[in-house]
């Protein structure tokens, strides 16, 4: 009944945007409090609550319910976080729950960082975990809560086993795949991406290997609620905004591609594809985004959410995957990497289907292609000849960077490939029941990348290839 009327909310609040897009602000009205696995059976591990100030109603509230005396609060390091986090303290503070800030180290979660927030926590007697902020904040708070729990260092949840090819994959998930207890946690999301707060994976940076690894491979770490409110979302920029959007998009088209395991939630895939179409149809006509749009917020959260519980379900494509394995070489933002693969993925998946006319399963990938087309084309507005198109458009119109700001060492290339396509793997394993694998493979990773990105030779930096 939940799925159903989350559905219908979404339909109908895209129906009114599309009917009254003149208005260029409307009160949030959508919410809704889900106990896992009712949105999605394969998708959904946690509870989310989800709607415009619930922070205000639930952060305090969940807190104390959830047994927190003093609360270790992460956040991003960037200029504004700071300002941000003083919000989520006050509310803690006013439902008795006193808290100690703990500021990332680098933008990204990393396991040296994860010992050092442990080592905080239990200095200033921290028992709980709340996460206010990004990806990043997120797979910090998620790490630290099991570390905190169980003892012992971040790499202790970390799969042993890394390059020795003659030791099955399945092993390495099995050595760190057992069910994990957790101090208390609570996720708060203040940018709307590709669905972390929902996330079953929690990603951190090996400084040491350059390399993202998965902690805790194949154990939900599974928070007291998700705290979803869209009106902490209304300072985010433009940039980040539209790219958070996109990465959001492109993950539910790839787990729609990929298939999700069960109806309901391939359902929730093109639900979050309509949701950020739908939310840009004005934009896209006007040629800019109203950041302060209330129903824009919304509808890019939402679309968040769905994208997340769709990779749980499907496990990750191929975009997602290249720019997670970009995160250990780059300093770039994960949605702006993500963004800028998009138009050369869904080319590629469209010169498979191509090239393979007559199989049934890439027949029915293009007749999925051509699915997606359809919904981008009659949510938006726009008319794209497939999706790589409409993307590539969209991208132009909001002066997105594109993927010329990627650039590469050639000596870096083979080995981004492969640890793209072991993470498509780990995740598949993880996320599904079947023996469906990912549709992209090695060699359709590197054509992506050498169709995108500039590749420098060593001995000819500054040269084009």
């Amino acid at each position: 009944m939940v799925l159903q009327l989350l559905a219908r909310r979404a339909r109908s609040s895209l129906l009114h945007q599309r009917q009254h897009s003149h208005l260029q602000t409307r009160l949030i009205s959508s919410a809704f409090d889900a106990p896992a696995r009712e949105l999605s059976a394969s998708g959904q591990p946690s509870r989310v609550v989800f709607g415009a100030k619930v922070a205000a109603t639930q952060l305090g509230a969940l807190s104390r319910a959830s047994g927190m005396r003093k609360v270790l609060l992460v956040r991003d390091r960037d200029a504004a976080a700071a300002a941000r986090t003083q919000y989520a303290e006050f509310l803690l503070m006013q439902a008795g729950v006193p808290c100690f800030q703990y500021t990332l180290e680098r933008d990204c979660a990393t396991l040296d960082g994860v010992d050092h927030a442990v080592a905080t926590a239990q200095r200033v007697g921290a028992d709980g975990v709340v996460a206010f902020g990004s990806g990043n904040s997120m797979d910090m708070a998620r790490a630290v809560a099991v570390v905190l729990a169980n003892g012992g260092a971040a790499a202790d949840f970390v799969a042993a086993v890394e390059d020795d090819e003659e030791v099955d994959q399945e092993l390495k998930l099995q050595q760190v795949k057992r069910v994990l207890s957790a101090a208390p946690l609570l996720l708060v999301p203040t940018i709307a991406g590709c669905g972390a707060e929902i996330a079953r994976s929690t990603l951190l940076l090996d400084e040491d290997a350059e390399t993202k690894v998965l902690f805790a491979a194949g154990s939900d770490i599974v928070p007291e609620a998700v705290i979803i409110d869209p009106t902490l979302m209304l300072t985010v920029p433009l940039h980040a905004t539209a790219q958070g959007a996109l990465t959001a998009l492109g993950q539910c088209i790839e787990s729609y591609l990929l298939g999700c395991g069960d109806d309901a939630t391939n359902a929730l895939a093109l639900e979050g594809l309509e949701a950020v179409a739908g939310a840009l149809a004005a934009s896209l006509k006007e040629g800019k985004l109203d950041l302060k749009g209330a129903v824009l917020r919304e509808q890019f959260a939402l679309a968040s959410l769905l994208s997340g519980i769709a990779a749980n379900s499907s496990g990750t494509g191929a975009a997602q995957a290249l720019a997670v394995s970009m995160g250990g070489i780059s300093d770039l933002p994960h949605a702006q990497v993500a963004t800028a693969f998009l138009p050369f993925v869904f080319d590629r998946y469209a010169e498979l289907a191509s090239e393979n006319e007559g199989d049934p399963f890439f027949d029915e990938l293009r007749e999925k292609l051509e699915n997606a087309t359809d919904r981008l084309t009659a949510a938006s507005g726009f008319q794209g000849t497939n999706v790589a198109a409409w993307l590539r458009y969209v991208i132009t119109r909001f002066d997105l960077p594109t993927a010329s700001t990627l650039e590469l060492d050639e000596g870096l290339l083979n080995g981004l490939v492969d640890r793209a396509a072991q993470y498509q793997d780990d995740s598949m394993q993880v996320a599904r029941s079947d023996d469906s694998g990912a549709i992209m493979e090695k060699e359709d990773l590197r054509a992506i990348i050498d169709s995108a990105v500039l590749v420098v030779e060593p001995s000819k930096e500054g040269e084009d290839k």
